[in-house]
């Protein structure tokens, strides 16, 4: 096999001919390249020994490969788990179109291509919670709670989600392979909780994707000419329009997100401008500052738990795409770098997008509005505040960003529960049959499944309002993203346990969850007693007798994850992962491979001739995906 890697990358390498000679004059950058194509195979970076030979460059010998990919390796054949693969064949089940041979391949993305940039993906994480949830369910927490209570709900959520964040940018920072926290669940807690979260994570994102089509629907409302299209019609087109960017390659699906990511963040600023301006009296409609005059009539809270309980619903529905940034590090190119890059400034992002945006909502809008009990933009609270200033011709430009905001989280809800069923797949808790890729790391199957469902779900509009149809699916999702919640940081506090077991030194890690783990238990209470709240609001609610729909509708996702937690575990008879075993051969990998990056990154100090230098930079580009 190596012997193919070698004629793979040399073969590049004589079409630079003023190159090829030092190739073979210098030993150092031979194991320089096979230490990177070898890297995410070593389990004991010490174990990788070099046979030198005057007519050869120097050809590794891999003594054992990470544990999911167990297997024997020669100059013939590798068997990975999937049974043995001759040179030049093609790996289908479970890992993707891959060759075996193939120096890009890398047992960290099975089969996905790493064509996300730094860039992409910072765009993606900071924009993918500016959604339906921000931008519409707002209105509805504000009706139910008040401007203090939504206040309280979203500023408890942000502490619950920036830990959150810290939890998951530590652990995938250190082991950034695909799969993100699923594969994690399994590889420090327990396999039958993977299957559990991997199989709830997955279904709360499909039910994303019929919650922001119908919130498409009721945003066209804002403008009656829309009416003379048959609805059917347009959720047809809208279906099309988030499953589209999906069938592109992945470097493709991550400029189209870009683009969105910052009209959402403009929109967004736009906003927050305008209702800074309104609340201290910069409006003329608003006849002098208003500050919290809306705290005092109508009032600060209103609906007392049930309210609260509806804001924290919201809130949760909000920021369910705070796991996006562990999903996308198997396609990440730069895993480490871009993860470290999009969790650092993530509380400033919490703190500007949620908090701050939240507090003004309650200054400018009052929670007695008659319109914060319309569908779509019409009782969107930043629409709201727009028409109450007579600022009607914004109102209508925020209105067309909002669309484009929904659309876009659409594309993200399709994007998610596909990689997460494909990651199941490829962790062997799924059938390797919902793994498939093609060449281009495409899950068409997972994506085809997704959508279908996801889509078929949104004809509920057709016999039902689109405001009770959006209520449905974002309660749904809200306990699926508690839960998820939960697994994670469990998962969190399961790494550092082994961690120390290991001996590993924290402070050693590419990043570090500060006040870890005293944050993460913080949060587990937090996130339990929200849930206790909803359960108790759903068996005995106030506004309404108790009804086995109204539970179910709140509170489906919880059995469901139990079910599928003891169905898991009984049947597969699984063990909980004991610290000590863990395995952390791949991010021992991926800090071999750092550190010959950062050799290969140093400018020329005067011990390297400048056409070494040059030789390096063009060998990390030939070897590294």
């Amino acid at each position: 096999m190596w012997s193919a890697i070698h004629a793979n990358g040399c073969s590049k390498i004589r079409q630079k001919n003023k190159y090829w000679w030092l190739l073979n004059k210098d030993e150092q950058a031979k194991q320089d390249v096979y230490r990177i194509v070898a890297a995410p195979f070593i389990v004991e970076p010490a174990l990788l020994h070099f046979s030198h030979c005057s007519l050869h460059p120097p050809i590794p010998r891999v003594y054992n490969l990470p544990r999911l990919y167990q297997g024997t390796m020669d100059d013939k054949k590798i068997s990975a788990g999937v049974g043995d693969i001759e040179l030049g064949q093609t790996v289908s089940e479970g890992q993707g179109e891959v060759k075996a041979g193939d120096a890009t391949a890398d047992v960290a993305t099975a089969g996905f291509r790493r064509g996300l940039t730094k860039r992409q993906i910072m765009m993606l994480t900071f924009g993918a919670g500016i959604g339906t949830g921000l931008w519409v369910g707002t209105g509805q927490a504000l009706r139910a709670a008040g401007p203090g209570g939504i206040a309280v709900a979203y500023s408890i959520q942000s502490f619950i989600v920036w830990s959150l964040f810290m939890s998951i940018g530590e652990m995938t920072a250190y082991r950034p392979v695909h799969g993100g926290f699923i594969r994690q669940c399994a590889d420090y807690v327990d396999p039958a909780l993977a299957f559990a979260e991997g199989m709830n994570f997955c279904f709360s994102w499909i039910m994303v994707i019929p919650a922001e089509i119908t919130a498409c629907v009721s945003i066209l409302k804002f403008w009656p000419e829309s009416n003379v299209i048959p609805l059917a019609a347009y959720i047809t087109i809208f279906l099309v329009a988030i499953a589209l960017p999906n069938l592109f390659p992945v470097g493709w699906y991550g400029h189209v997100e870009v683009v969105m990511s910052l009209l959402k963040l403009l929109a967004l600023a736009v906003m927050l401008c305008y209702m800074f301006i309104m609340a201290s009296g910069g409006v003329a409609a608003t006849h002098g500052p208003l500050v919290f005059h809306y705290w005092k009539s109508p009032g600060a809270f209103v609906g007392g738990a049930r309210g609260m309980s509806k804001a924290f619903v919201q809130a949760a529905f909000s920021f369910g795409a705070a796991q996006h940034i562990a999903i996308v590090a198997g396609e990440a190119a730069s895993p480490r770098q871009s993860i470290k890059a999009v969790v650092m400034p993530i509380f400033w992002r919490i703190f500007t997008f949620y908090v701050v945006n939240i507090w003004l909502v309650g200054m400018v809008v009052p929670y007695d509005n008659h319109d914060l009990g319309s569908s779509g933009s019409l009782g969107s609270p930043f629409v709201i505040a727009l028409k109450l200033g007579n600022q009607m011709w914004l109102a209508h430009a925020i209105n067309g960003f909002i669309f484009l905001t929904v659309v876009s989280c659409g594309v993200t809800s399709v994007y998610i529960s596909s990689r997460a069923m494909t990651a199941m797949a490829d962790l062997q808790l799924l059938h390797p049959v919902f793994g498939r890729k093609d060449k281009a790391g495409r899950p068409w199957l997972a994506l085809t499944i997704c959508t279908v469902i996801g889509g078929g779900l949104c004809y509920l509009n057709l016999n039902k309002t689109a405001i009770v149809v959006y209520g449905w699916f974002s309660s749904l999702v809200a306990i699926a993203t508690f839960l998820s919640w939960l697994s994670i940081i469990c998962t969190h506090i399961s790494f550092r346990r082994a961690l120390k077991a290991q001996s590993i030194d924290p402070k050693k890690l590419p990043f570090r969850s500060p006040g870890s783990p005293y944050t993460q238990y913080m949060a587990i209470v937090v996130v339990l007693f929200i849930m206790g709240l909803e359960f108790y609001l759903a068996l005995y609610p106030t506004d309404a007798p108790p009804t086995a729909k109204g539970f179910f509708t709140v509170y489906l996702a919880l059995p469901l994850f139990i079910f599928n937690y003891f169905f898991y575990k009984f049947y597969y008879k699984t063990k909980v992962v004991n610290p000590a075993d863990v395995d952390f051969s791949e991010a021992r990998a991926f800090d071999e491979e750092e550190r010959i990056m950062k050799e290969l990154d140093v400018v020329n100090d005067g011990n390297q001739s400048r056409e070494k230098f040059n030789l390096l930079k063009t060998l990390k580009s030939f070897f590294v995906s």
